[in-house]
């Protein structure tokens, strides 16, 4: 049985250019653009809250150093860090933490973008660490000073840091509004250890 081209006529493959199959590869693309957008929006906002809590920990960090009074005599005599003075450690911790966040005398920012409201100062704990003993001097929100003591290894400070050396734990909260416009209450703390060697 001879076959002839005429029975078995090629296909044309026009069906694969028709016009209207455009619309379904522009609307494809543009999803793709639209989300695209959106993921590099959140990516964007969610790097500016990790640069913005690093900028946060290093101005604690700072102002926790800035605040340290020690007792020189008795580091000269005995080589053991303790901390004085706890008032005016406190107030050069306020001044300290206003100047390296540039707050204003009522403790808000005028960058907006990074706190977008009042700082407050929720806690200020001095530890003092001695032989195999701490020493706790917390300052609260009300302005008045707890003493405690505790035993090297078991205290920790508020974040969960044990407390190795004398050193100096603060923690403040601060309204941040998020990428969507929802305001949220953040708090940052940081423990500083101060060592003599």
């Amino acid at each position: 049985m001879k076959l002839m081209k005429s029975e078995y006529p090629r296909r044309s493959i026009s069906f694969l250019y028709r016009k209207d199959c455009g619309q379904i590869g522009w609307s494809v693309g543009f999803f793709f653009l639209v989300y695209l957008s959106v993921l590099m929006f959140a990516i964007l906002s969610l790097e500016e809250l990790r640069f913005s809590s690093d900028y946060l920990e290093d101005a604690l960090a700072a102002s926790n150093l800035a605040s340290a009074i020690v007792n020189l005599e008795e580091y000269g005599i005995s080589h053991t860090l303790r901390l004085t003075k706890k008032e005016e450690a406190y107030q050069k911790y306020e001044t300290a933490i206003k100047g390296n966040l540039n707050l204003d005398n009522d403790w808000n920012c005028p960058n907006r973008r990074l706190i977008s409201g009042k700082v407050c100062c929720e806690i200020y704990i001095m530890y003092n660490v001695y032989g195999g003993n701490v020493e706790i001097l917390e300052r609260g929100r009300d302005g008045a000073w707890r003493r405690t003591e505790g035993r090297l290894g078991e205290v920790a400070a508020p974040n969960g840091v044990k407390v190795e050396h004398t050193g100096i734990y603060s923690e403040i909260s601060f309204p941040v509004k998020s990428f969507s416009g929802m305001e949220i209450t953040a708090r940052k703390g940081k423990l500083v250890d101060i060592v003599g060697r």
